[in-house]
């Protein structure tokens, strides 16, 4: 397998194919994952925003795209899902055989690379197989994790399939980085505290 990163709307547009084969496959009823929608919004925000889609390759064809964002803070790479603004609704672009392997693989390669980096992965959906497939990963590397359900405040969006969410945040193994990821622990904890007695 090999990782292949795109930097650019241009770049993503040579593998709108292989996007649309994987969606198809999965019968996504997910529209904040389409190919267009994606490549549309990264049109409208290219220099607002870090950009990363990891695209893993297998046997000369794609099989999967990881749509992240990254920041440095800290001296920290903060990888996070592009924030499609209207709903924060996203996944990882792979068919389902093969979601436990790319996440195993690019997730490897993506550490490897950044050394110190704090994963920040809000609004995967819930109702996927991807929230249990990247927790038995950090599970399997030894990783701490917190995750989060989150549920759409607007209450429209609960006539979608997937309307509910997840967060999880995990971290490699440099101090810097698990400073950063406790402190955005602790700050996910205070959140869903005032979140909660706004509810009641």
């Amino acid at each position: 397998m090999e990782l292949i990163l795109i930097k650019s709307y241009k770049h993503l547009s040579i593998y709108e194919k292989e996007w649309k084969a994987i969606l198809e496959e999965n019968e996504n009823k997910n529209p904040f994952i389409e190919y267009e929608y994606v490549y549309n919004w990264w049109m409208s925000f290219v220099d607002e925003i870090n950009i990363e889609i990891h695209a893993v390759k297998e046997n000369n064809r794609i099989i999967a795209f990881f749509p992240f964002q990254l920041n440095k803070k800290w001296f920290v790479y903060k990888v996070q899902f592009l924030p499609l603004r209207v709903l924060n609704s996203i996944d990882i672009i792979a068919k389902r055989r093969d979601v436990d392997r790319v996440i195993m693989f690019a997730l490897d390669a993506l550490i490897k690379q950044k050394k110190s980096a704090v994963f920040y992965l809000d609004g995967l959906v819930e109702s996927g197989d991807s929230p249990v497939k990247l927790s038995n990963y950090l599970k399997s590397r030894n990783m701490k994790e917190q995750s989060t359900r989150i549920l759409p405040i607007n209450i429209d969006l609960q006539n979608l399939a997937n309307p509910s969410t997840r967060k999880i945040i995990f971290s490699t193994n440099t101090f810097g980085a698990k400073t950063y990821r406790n402190y955005l622990w602790v700050k996910e904890t205070i959140n869903s505290k005032v979140i909660g007695r706004l509810k009641t």
